[in-house]
């Protein structure tokens, strides 16, 4: 299949993740650490869709949360992550580990998708920053003002964290990967943040 030519993949199911070394799922693997995403993203470079599609199953659930919390419509939603994910096909071969974690790297491409569709709804009209939520800030304004509080008194590495983690449904590894540091790093900030929040709110 040529470059730049990408299906429909929206019929594809969650959570079953393609052999990159064929083109039928023989047998399903498990994406689950950064080197693998990383000889993905390469196979995928080389027009390799049964790598493509390890690399959908595995981010099209994050790229989701991002474009929705952007878009706040689902079908617009689901159209900005396809269009992410025809750009992740197109560009693959531009990404470089030195410059950050695969997840991370596609997900400013789905953030930056759904910017352009929001751009194109509100036709000239600029977008403000502020209407745009970070990639480790939440999407939703806190559930009640003490939280929000709390969170405020919070370091922003464990209020990035502990916010991401939740908002995104991420594994610590997962987050690990988005914020592109060590796993034990993004333990050790849920843990002492989420210890934090609890005296805060029980004080």
């Amino acid at each position: 299949m040529a470059i730049g030519v990408m299906p429909d993949m929206r019929r594809t199911r969650p959570g079953r993740l393609w052999d990159a070394g064929s083109a039928m799922c023989g047998s399903c693997i498990v994406v689950s650490g950064i080197s693998e995403l990383e000889h993905l993203l390469r196979h995928v470079a080389a027009g390799d869709m049964a790598a493509f599609r390890a690399v959908y199953d595995h981010a099209a659930g994050r790229l989701l949360a991002i474009t929705m919390a952007i878009l706040r419509d689902r079908a617009g939603a689901e159209d900005a992550v396809q269009e992410a994910f025809l750009r992740i096909w197109r560009k693959a071969g531009t990404y470089q580990a030195s410059r950050g974690a695969p997840l991370a790297w596609m997900s400013v491409i789905a953030r930056n998708a759904a910017l352009d569709q929001a751009r194109s709804r509100r036709g000239t009209e600029e977008i403000e920053v502020a209407d745009v939520p970070d990639l480790a800030v939440a999407p939703v304004e806190p559930p009640d003002a003490r939280l929000g509080q709390c969170l405020g008194r919070l370091p922003a590495d464990q209020a990035r964290s502990i916010v991401a983690m939740y908002t995104y449904g991420l594994s610590h590894a997962e987050l690990a990967e988005l914020l592109a540091v060590p796993l034990g790093t993004a333990k050790s900030w849920v843990r002492r943040g989420t210890q934090s929040l609890k005296e805060c709110m029980e004080s």
